[in-house]
């Protein structure tokens, strides 16, 4: 299995397709299967590095507290011992923030950002909501019940109620099953504590945001103490967006074509900005 040492950790990664790197940074609760259906249409245009994040897969869980900015190490030690000096990023749901945060931490090695249904800054819901989710593992494990409750706030109730909605459910029940509940605690505290605002004011790297009108996870626009996906548009300089209006949280799996398309024109267009 590959695996390099990297800050202090065994990392497990992948490398998919060929072109310019692009590296995937999975959402709370799912490592890297959480890009299971686009690594197909992405490969096509790029090498993906498809890693598990400390605490996640098939990568070391040491037990700690974890935060944006240890995630954001993680994947700048990978890309050193990968040789790779910069590298397009994309992320998803938590893995969106640790993008934007990588991008203001390690401008010099991002080409493209592609922060896909995330935000900057929990208001009192979402917070509430994530530490919800905590209790919930600590009380039932990551367990079918907990996994239930997760899907339903991960995509709409028109996805849940087609033919793919139980198919959906299935999955995920077993992909949350493989978490350790310490690492559910560790991911959950680390949303409630972020605050991207600074970060997002310094990033000068082309950036996507892409989000959902029915996203109430990381919605586009949170209460009067949150910083909504809408934020990060107008305030990451030279932003761009795509709003998806019929969706819930999860457009990788409500309309995986979509973003492939989308994110894929975006980083070509991000590289001839950056790299001429």
């Amino acid at each position: 299995m590959p695996k390099v040492n990297a800050n202090g950790i065994n990392i497990y990664y992948e490398l998919m397709g060929k072109g310019d790197p692009l590296a995937l940074i999975g959402g709370s609760l799912f490592g890297r299967q959480n890009f299971a259906m686009v690594w197909d249409g992405l490969a096509e245009s790029f090498q993906l590095i498809s890693y598990d994040q400390r605490g996640y897969g098939q990568t070391d869980r040491p037990l700690m507290h974890y935060d944006l900015d240890i995630w954001a190490d993680d994947l700048a030690a990978l890309l050193d011992e990968l040789q790779i000096e910069r590298a397009h990023v994309m992320g998803t749901s938590a893995g969106g923030m640790i993008a934007l945060k990588f991008a203001a931490k390690y401008p010099d090695r991002c080409i493209g950002v592609v922060s896909d249904c995330a935000f900057a800054k929990c208001d009192t819901m979402r917070r509430i909501m994530f530490r919800t989710w905590r209790h919930m593992a600590q009380t039932w494990g990551c367990g079918p019940e907990f996994a239930d409750h997760v899907v339903t706030q991960a995509v709409g109730a028109d996805f849940l109620d087609g033919p793919n909605g139980q198919p959906l459910i299935e999955m995920v029940r077993t992909i949350v099953g493989l978490n350790a509940v310490e690492t559910v605690v560790q991911a959950c505290i680390a949303m409630e504590e972020m605050d991207l605002r600074e970060d997002c004011r310094k990033i000068r790297n082309p950036t996507l945001v892409i989000t959902a009108a029915k996203d109430m996870l990381t919605p586009m626009l949170t209460g009067p103490d949150g910083a909504g996906a809408q934020w990060v548009v107008d305030n990451v300089p030279g932003c761009e967006a795509i709003v998806y209006e019929d969706i819930g949280h999860a457009d990788l799996v409500e309309c995986p074509e979509k973003t492939i398309a989308s994110a894929t024109a975006f980083l070509h267009r991000a590289k001839e900005k950056v790299l001429g």
